[in-house]
């Protein structure tokens, strides 16, 4: 099982792909509206490349339900379990 600070270190690569910019920083309370370009799109992006780096499957209803980085994070652990 993946720690919390693997999952953010992962979670942190994953975003600066996704945004090709290494200096975002990313915390448990962030959410979309905090990220200039972070749409739909990209959420799906970000959802296949967590998937990809974590080695797991997410479900619509689960990532429908995603607030924050926070979420996210508890879901991969949950996940990777």
């Amino acid at each position: 099982m993946a720690t919390e600070a693997e999952v953010y270190a992962g979670l942190t690569e994953v975003f600066h792909e996704v945004f090709g910019d290494d200096t975002l920083k990313i915390t448990p309370t962030t959410s979309a509206d905090q990220v200039p370009g972070w749409d739909s799109i990209k959420m799906v992006t970000i959802i296949i490349s967590v998937e990809q780096h974590f080695g797991i499957k997410l479900r619509s209803r689960e990532v429908d339900q995603l607030k924050n980085v926070g979420d996210l994070a508890t879901l991969i652990q949950a996940k990777a379990a």
